[in-house]
């Protein structure tokens, strides 16, 4: 790992050091506040060694003896016998072992000093204590170092200075505790942050989706809380960071292989919840915004969603026209009024691979890219089922979505090789559910994003509150269902670079002037994402979808066509 691997492994890891940190000050703390005070009182001793003569010779002489002495006398002072000569003095009622765990002796270096320290919960009786310690060993020395037939010993041990009654405990010492404590925290949190992301095999970029497929990265989407309630970026704003990210992912789409441009476009994943269908919905909506025509079609014939998330009639479909139960025309619908058709699934069949994979769909396909600039298949997962391999072989280009920080480097390595498997032609990956701080940096400021709704002219020079698309030939102000939101769709554009904005001219529901474009009551989809439940359970009159305004214009169905059309 690099220093910059190492960098966003704590970036990510964040949360884990802080936790640890955490714990280990408050542990410290914890312990601090449950332990005894303890206090410690010193008395000092000096250890000298009489001499009739005077001279220097024996002067010095006897200075070192007693430093010689002194290293001796410190490890005398914490004994059984002097602890228990203390009991005896003070008349105390304790184990002398007890006792000798509190007395501490120590020399002080190149010096005839020798210091004794008592520590107690009691400051007055640590005084008491050392004080009797200094009385007790200079007493016991004076007995042992008198040669036999003299009265003066050859070394004496003197109390230089009493003990002094302490006034602050000696521990704990909090301060110093949570400080140790919360270094140690981060410590291991650093380790386990480190620990965790060279065992995370998750993809988090697109270096790691090069490194394990070799294929581009054409795009990255961020994911964040409006992402998941409003899976469409119609519902919010047009230029949203959201919106520009597909938008620069269907021109990343353009220029992948120039020479031999990909009319038909399967979307796929490893696993289900990684985002590919809103990804092929929203780089649906895109295409079509600039002028193509386009449509989207629900190869994913095991779980279809396109009835919540587009609003939708999905009784019939794929599965329809592939049985022979209807023609591709009479089940088409058009989506908006920016050339965008939809051809949801239909009936859920038995034996979906065999329909993705018979002779009727290479057929089916064949008219499709005849009738349409582009196509884009939303299908299934690679991985748990064959359908999506079995359609990569049928179209002209295949994008792969992972989702980050959940699709592993090995299952989007299998999913790669199955497509390999089958010679399709893997146009690049989308990684999508990207980190808001990391894609961040490649933004716009905002205020550059949205300079046009502060021109002067601009709709009055106020910003206006994006409107609620309706579906074409919808008239949402007008027939019973008036007074609910339709499905989020295209509506009218302004005459303004229709590849930045999206419109907010004519045929809109109304403002908001608190800005909530939210419709209904939400559910999780498949993909993770949130879906109008109520678009479906109200009667429109016999149809999914807002009530048809006779005189409003109805898209039409492009005629099949002998050339090919770039967009």
């Amino acid at each position: 790992m690099e220093l910059r691997d190492y960098v966003r492994v704590l970036r990510r890891g964040w949360l884990l050091v802080v936790i640890f940190a955490a714990v280990g000050a408050g542990a410290a703390a914890a312990q601090s506040t449950r332990q005894t005070r303890m206090y410690a009182a010193s008395v000092t001793m000096i250890v000298s060694s009489p001499d009739s003569d005077a001279s220097a010779t024996a002067a010095y002489q006897a200075n070192l003896l007693s430093q010689q002495r002194v290293k001796s006398y410190a490890d005398l002072v914490a004994s059984d016998r002097i602890a228990q000569g203390v009991i005896t003095q003070l008349g105390l009622n304790e184990p002398a072992a007890r006792l000798r765990g509190q007395i501490k002796a120590q020399a002080v270096p190149d010096t005839v000093l020798l210091s004794a320290t008592v520590t107690d919960p009691s400051p007055a009786r640590a005084r008491l204590l050392a004080n009797a310690v200094g009385a007790v060993f200079s007493t016991t020395i004076a007995r042992i170092d008198t040669p036999g037939g003299r009265n003066t010993p050859s070394v004496r041990v003197t109390v230089w200075e009493q003990a002094k009654l302490p006034t602050s405990p000696v521990s704990p010492k909090p301060v110093r505790a949570i400080t140790l404590g919360l270094l140690a925290g981060l410590v291991l949190g650093v380790g386990a942050a480190v620990l965790r992301g060279r065992l995370d095999t998750s993809i988090t970029t697109e270096d790691q989706i090069r490194e394990v497929t070799g294929l581009p990265t054409l795009g990255e989407v961020a994911g964040d809380a409006g992402a998941a309630r409003h899976p469409l970026f119609l519902h919010g704003e047009e230029r949203s960071r959201r919106a520009e990210e597909f938008r620069q992912l269907r021109t990343n789409l353009r220029f992948a292989d120039i020479d031999s441009r990909a009319t038909s476009i399967l979307v796929t994943s490893p696993l289900p919840g990684d985002g590919k269908t809103t990804t092929s919905c929203n780089l649906a909506i895109t295409s079509a915004q600039t002028g193509a025509r386009v449509i989207l079609v629900e190869a994913d014939l095991r779980r279809p969603s396109f009835g919540p998330y587009l609003g939708l009639e999905p009784t019939a479909g794929l599965t329809s026209v592939l049985i022979g139960a209807a023609t591709l025309d009479d089940v088409v619908q058009p989506w908006g009024s920016s050339g965008l058709h939809v051809l949801c699934s239909g009936p859920v069949p038995p034996n979906p691979t065999e329909l993705l994979g018979s002779r009727g769909m290479s057929t089916l396909l064949a008219d499709l890219t005849d009738r349409y600039d582009l196509v884009i298949l939303d299908a299934p997962p690679l991985l748990p089922v064959a359908d999506a391999s079995v359609l990569a072989a049928e179209v002209a280009g295949v994008l792969v979505v992972a989702r980050a920080g959940r699709t592993r480097r090995d299952q989007m390595a299998r999913a790669v090789e199955r497509l390999t498997t089958v010679d399709a032609r893997i146009l690049g990956a989308v990684l999508n559910m990207v980190s808001v701080r990391r894609v961040g940096r490649y933004d716009y400021d905002r205020s550059y994003s949205q300079v046009a709704e502060h021109r002067p002219g601009f709709l009055g020079g106020r910003r206006r509150a994006a409107p609620v698309p309706t579906l074409v030939g919808g008239g949402a102000d007008e027939g019973p269902g008036a007074d609910r939101e339709p499905a989020a769709v295209a509506s009218p554009r302004l005459a303004l670079d229709d590849t930045m904005f999206l419109p907010v001219g004519d045929g809109h529901v109304g403002d908001d002037p608190a800005g909530d474009q939210s419709v209904g009551d939400q559910s999780v989809g498949d993909d993770g994402f949130a879906a109008d439940d109520d678009l479906l359970d109200h009667d429109w009159g016999g149809r999914v979808g807002p009530p048809t305004d006779p005189t409003a214009p109805t898209a039409r169905r492009p005629e099949p066509r002998t050339g090919r059309h770039d967009s």
